[in-house]
């Protein structure tokens, strides 16, 4: 029953406080609270081995005792001594026995250890446990990853990590189920079960119990296969105790060749509207395994090359997109500033925030999993330093540039395709820089070991981050209307830890730079608008 104790404890802190989920460096404050309880632990196991081995001592000399005995127990009783230490033992020992084992205070002293610590250290909260759920689940689809490669550490072929338990496993199904994401669910269960059929107790009858219990949610979702194959396993094993479950494999069976498609897996259809079962979507997908790329013909055309300064080593260009005009510019901060920039944003990192339709208040949502904080340019020489960069290469006026924003994503962190400029509805009441987005800059403050690219589903292009390199794009048309071509998403980040500083250059003051066409040229972006 111990391992079911310990899927007890799971279940009760997924539903045991600040957001961690969303960024990897709000992680490693857990990962300290786990230190922190697992020296806890250790030390109360430590003071029970001690409290254990004294009693063990004492079970070991009456054992001795009636070792001896076992010659000749009549000799052995007719000994005063013996019979003393007999009538002492069982008069008084076995009291103060039972009073040690009553006042062993290791126990009291663990937990309440563990309550003060409650009071001080960091803890996930129930969001935090859906957002990782949501977040291996968007990794295996949108990756395509193999449910049980994912659970024994391996992404996209390469092992990371330790596997995953039969327990992490369930408790990741059970999850899903109650999100209502059910086509996910099947395979976590399945892999659960798996996991479970493996382990030494596997065939006692509490593990299959338990397999029992899990019938039951393959036949409420309607997925009549694995709810079939989990009741031959259990009868297979226990064929004489289990005889209920004859009936329940008789009806299976009949539901299975019926062809009967009933249940939450067939009652749950996405709305028409559900963007996530849009074209769109799903060549955002695409492009993120890099299944789609830009054509030779587009490839052939563009150029690398170096964008000369006076004082330093020029840049190096490299051109991903002529229209609309995207290009990487590799090297332009130091690997120094970048970890300065990082270490200046933690302490500051707040849940990215985005703006909604029609509105100037920027809000969180799902499609974006990161965690941010905005910053001026003079708070630090590395933030000028960036500035000048931007301002040399883009050859903007930067002083219409809003605040520097740094965020770091967190677990599967990712950002769904969206445009960075305005539409025609957007509120400029209470903004301060009353004009459009211009460009874009996003400087890349880290490597990332998989996944985590920028894509452009329309163009189709997939930028690899690159640690202190730069990509830039105009989000409008000469004519300053927006260009759909340049909707943009940061994919989910399969491996690694994901630093971007956002840099966003309006329209302000850029007519002598970028002046505006006389005539509007925005119709070849048009078909993007509503790609759906």
């Amino acid at each position: 029953m111990k391992y079911l104790s310990i899927l007890a404890f799971v279940l009760h802190l997924a539903i045991s406080s600040a957001e961690y989920f969303s960024s990897t460096s709000s992680l490693e404050q857990l990962l300290r609270t786990e230190v922190i309880l697992l020296s806890e632990l250790q030390n109360y196991v430590n003071e029970i081995k001690e409290h254990a081995e004294i009693l063990q001592s004492e079970i070991d000399a009456i054992k001795a005792e009636h070792l001896s005995a076992s010659d000749s127990i009549e000799g052995y009783l007719n000994n005063p001594v013996n019979a003393f230490r007999l009538i002492k033992r069982l008069h008084s020992d076995w009291e103060t026995f039972e009073s040690n084992v009553e006042n062993e205070a290791s126990r009291i002293n663990y937990l309440e250890a563990i309550a003060g610590h409650r009071e001080n250290l960091s803890y996930p909260t129930r969001e935090d446990f859906v957002g990782t759920a949501l977040a291996l689940t968007r990794l295996q689809q949108t990756y395509q990853l193999d449910v049980a490669e994912l659970a024994s550490g391996m992404l996209n072929g390469v092992k990371y990590g330790a596997p995953m338990s039969w327990q992490d496993c369930f408790v990741l199904g059970q999850h899903l189920y109650q999100l209502r994401d059910y086509n996910s669910t099947v395979p976590w269960l399945q892999q659960s079960m798996q996991l479970l059929a493996q382990q030494n107790y596997a065939e006692e009858s509490a593990s299959l119990d338990f397999m029992e219990a899990v019938v039951s949610y393959h036949q409420a979702m309607g997925d009549y296969q694995n709810a079939l194959n989990l009741v031959n396993h259990v009868l297979s094993v226990q064929p004489e105790q289990r005889l209920h479950l004859l009936e329940t494999r008789f009806q299976l069976e009949q539901l299975i060749t019926d062809g009967v498609k009933r249940g939450l897996m067939h009652e749950v259809i996405r709305s028409p509207g559900d963007y996530h079962a849009s074209r769109e979507y799903q060549l955002y997908q695409q492009v993120c395994r890099e299944e789609l790329t830009p054509t030779p013909s587009v490839q052939r055309e563009l150029r690398c090359r170096l964008l000369g300064r006076s004082t330093y080593l020029p840049y190096k260009l490299e051109e991903l997109h002529l229209d609309p005009y995207v290009v990487q510019v590799h090297g332009v901060i130091s690997t120094k500033d970048t970890i300065e920039l990082q270490n200046l944003a933690r302490p500051a990192l707040q849940r990215s925030q985005v703006y909604t339709l029609g509105g100037s208040d920027p809000t969180s949502a799902n499609f974006r999993t990161s965690k941010g904080s905005s910053f001026p340019y003079e708070m630090h020489p590395a933030m000028q330093r960036l500035k000048q960069h931007m301002s040399f290469i883009s050859q903007l006026d930067m002083n219409s540039a809003e605040l520097l924003q740094i965020a770091n994503y967190g677990i599967g962190g990712h950002y769904e395709p969206h445009m960075d400029s305005f539409d025609e509805s957007h509120d400029y009441t209470s903004d301060v820089d009353s004009t459009n987005r211009l460009a874009t800059g996003i400087v890349y403050l880290s490597d990332v070991e998989a996944g985590g690219g920028t894509a452009f589903p329309f163009l189709p292009l997939l930028v690899t981050p690159e640690r202190g390199s730069l990509l830039f794009w105009y989000n409008l048309h000469a004519s300053g209307d927006q260009d759909y071509r340049t909707k943009h998403a940061g994919c989910p980040v399969l491996h690694g830890s994901k630093w971007i500083a956002n840099v966003w250059i309006r329209l302000k003051n850029q007519d002598l730079v970028r002046p505006c066409n006389l005539e509007r040229n925005h119709e070849i972006s048009l078909p993007y608008k509503d790609y759906n």
